[in-house]
């Protein structure tokens, strides 16, 4: 039976440490890389590591070569919400930041059998404007649905979606300020919010390409955990005409 005391103790919660940055990577820490490789060999250390994060209301996602990729449960404190984390205050800015993060992950990921390839594989990166088409599509298919609907009731935890959708339609697209800088309460400047944020948490990269945003390891590994719900499936689907 494994040692639970001491210096392994020590090392699993410096991994989970390690798996809290979300920007840093084995290759650029001995140290981690070498954790990373004792979880991944040794069946006791790994039960080690899984049970600290539980402990601290976490879930191990997914583990490899790139890092450790750990997800907090709903009522951990490590829980943290785009809506949160942006600091909008309203209603209506947390329901379009929520249907702009699903709107980023159907880009990305715009047909359901993208979702079964390893989450290793590289993706094509995404831009400001191919969200901005995403969410304005979904839109659409939306207001599609809802003709005759004035109050659409849906049995598949989706509501959600109409409420978004509504204050969505109400935004311009783009507008300049004075100083020419996109305003504040645009859709592309809270799509490009978004997806800043994203960056900060070590779900993308920004390429060459001015605007044009690289998805990571880390954020593939979490929409796959995010696609198993409802609302995820029900973008997509309408992003895709009704078809998987």
């Amino acid at each position: 039976m494994i040692d639970n005391t001491g210096e392994l103790v020590y090392q699993a919660a410096r991994l989970v440490q390690f798996g809290l940055r979300p920007r840093t990577r084995p290759v650029q820490e001995p140290e981690y890389q070498q954790l990373i490789m004792r979880y991944l060999d040794h069946a006791e250390f790994r039960a080690l590591v899984k049970e600290m994060a539980s402990g601290l209301g976490m879930t191990i996602l997914d583990a490899g070569e790139l890092g450790l990729v750990i997800g907090p449960t709903e009522d951990s404190v490590f829980a943290l919400h785009p809506a949160s984390a942006l600091k909008r205050q309203t209603p209506d800015d947390r329901l379009l930041d929520g249907l702009i993060q699903m709107a980023i992950a159907a880009t990305v990921f715009p047909r359901a059998q993208d979702l079964e390839e390893t989450s290793t594989s590289a993706r094509p990166p995404v831009t400001v404007d191919e969200v901005e088409e995403s969410v304005r599509a979904l839109c659409q298919r939306l207001d599609e649905e809802a003709k005759g609907l004035p109050d659409p009731a849906l049995d598949d935890g989706t509501t959600g979606l109409y409420e978004a959708w509504r204050v969505y339609n109400g935004r311009s697209a783009a507008r300049e300020t004075p100083d020419r800088r996109q305003a504040a309460r645009t859709t592309r400047r809270i799509i490009e919010a978004n997806l800043d944020l994203l960056h900060e948490w070590g779900c993308f990269n920004r390429t060459s390409t001015i605007g044009a945003y690289q998805s990571t390891w880390r954020y593939q590994v979490l929409v796959k955990e995010l696609a198993a719900t409802a609302a995820h499936e029900r973008v997509l689907k309408l992003l895709n005409g009704g078809t998987d």
